[in-house]
């Protein structure tokens, strides 16, 4: 009969060990799920998240904030994009607040890794860490405006940078654009019936072809707050972005990995 030595039973026992710390370490890194066996064919999501700090937007909305972003980064894959930025204030000219990182790609594509698994756990709590700056009102200043229109420019840009993967945009915010140009807080200033119309037709709206948008944080609830969506859902149609009535919403309960379908 076979019998394992006292030198290699510690070998053995070692290893046991070394693996249940693997797992174990996996699971104290924000208490994620191991990653999924690799998916054939599967396109890689850029998820840009924007954030609206401005004066209007409450603590427990900003809270509210933090909790769907913690919940929808666990979602990402191997390999996907992850972008952030503040909404602008008043004009593309400002110097953007913008995060952007990967989720690492797997050591090997064909199979599963625990230290994938590791891997992909460090780095959503990293993430998680760092996107709190987004959400925290602490630190918060009197804004000049709030322009969800320039920001979006800047979200077109992304895009183009990731053409093969599929763009999910998750806009954080009241959606009342607040500058100089429009501002739609009480209905103030409001555009023209015809200013969408226009503007594609000078060529000065973003290309947002293929996007999925997801709106959280925006009021529906008065007669104010639908015309301001009627606004929203006719620009991203003539951008060429989806924005599916559920995906507008104040407080979502989660936000779905693939929103659009």
């Amino acid at each position: 009969m076979y019998t394992l030595t006292d030198s290699k039973a510690s070998i053995v026992a070692t290893r046991l060990l070394s693996l249940l710390a693997l797992v174990l370490l996996a699971g104290a890194c924000g208490g994620d799920p191991p990653p999924a066996p690799p998916e054939e064919g599967r396109q890689g999501e850029l998820l840009i998240l924007v954030y609206d700090r401005s004066s209007s937007i409450s603590e427990h909305e900003l809270e509210h904030y933090q909790e769907a972003t913690r919940s929808r980064l666990n979602d990402l894959h191997h390999g996907d994009h992850l972008v952030a930025f503040e909404i602008l204030e008043q004009s593309l000219a400002e110097s953007p607040t913008r995060w952007a990182s990967s989720v690492p790609e797997r050591e090997f594509s064909d199979r599963v890794m625990q230290r994938d698994s590791v891997t992909r756990a460090r780095y959503l709590q990293d993430a998680r860490d760092y996107l709190t700056r987004f959400t925290n009102s602490e630190d918060r200043e009197p804004a000049m405006g709030t322009d969800i229109l320039s920001t979006l420019h800047l979200v077109a840009n992304e895009v183009a940078g990731y053409p093969e993967h599929r763009a999910t945009v998750v806009l954080f915010s009241d959606m009342l654009q607040a500058n100089e140009v429009m501002n739609m807080e009480g209905l103030v200033r409001m555009p023209s019936a015809n200013w969408i119309q226009n503007e594609a037709n000078a060529g000065t709206l973003p290309d947002l072809s293929g996007v999925c948008v997801v709106v959280v944080g925006a009021r529906v609830d008065t007669q104010a707050s639908q015309r301001v969506r009627a606004f929203w859902e006719e620009y991203f149609e003539t951008t060429g972005a989806t924005l599916l009535d559920r995906n507008y919403q104040y407080r979502a309960v989660r936000i779905p990995a693939r929103p659009c379908g």
